[in-house]
């Protein structure tokens, strides 16, 4: 994003706006850059505010697995990867909160950190916007 973080802030407060009731209804009918930001910036929020075990608590599995999928297909593999390693860690110990950090922490992840992934993710959906975000007619 740029230094501003505008087109940061826009993407948290899109995924709030598409938080409603029949959320997977409405995005089927959207563009796939939509689903995206919805599961990975929703994700993003649960977990800054309340760490791995609490926001996969709060967000459910399936959204934290469809953030790890958005990670992928905007190309941050490794984080999708340290996702799926960190939901498989909750499956076996949803009570031990440093196995499950641990197990996102594992591995080489050049993604780990919050200001290495959020600006790099805005950046990728920014260039590619007319891939995500629009319908050809």
């Amino acid at each position: 994003s740029d230094s501003e973080g505008i087109p940061e802030e826009g993407m948290y407060q899109l995924a709030s706006e598409l938080d409603v009731e029949n959320a997977e209804q409405l995005l089927s009918q959207l563009p796939p850059g939509y689903r995206m930001v919805y599961s990975i910036f929703l994700w993003e929020s649960s977990r800054a505010g309340e760490g791995f075990k609490t926001g996969t608590d709060n967000s459910g599995l399936s959204l934290v697995q469809a953030a790890a999928t958005a990670y992928a297909e905007a190309g941050m593999a490794e984080e999708a990867t340290a996702l799926e390693r960190m939901l498989a860690q909750y499956v076996q110990t949803p009570e031990d909160y440093d196995r499950i950090e641990a197990a996102h922490e594992a591995g080489d992840n050049a993604y780990k950190e919050d200001w290495d992934r959020i600006p790099h993710l805005v950046r990728h959906l920014c260039e590619n916007a007319d891939r995500y975000f629009y319908v050809e007619d």
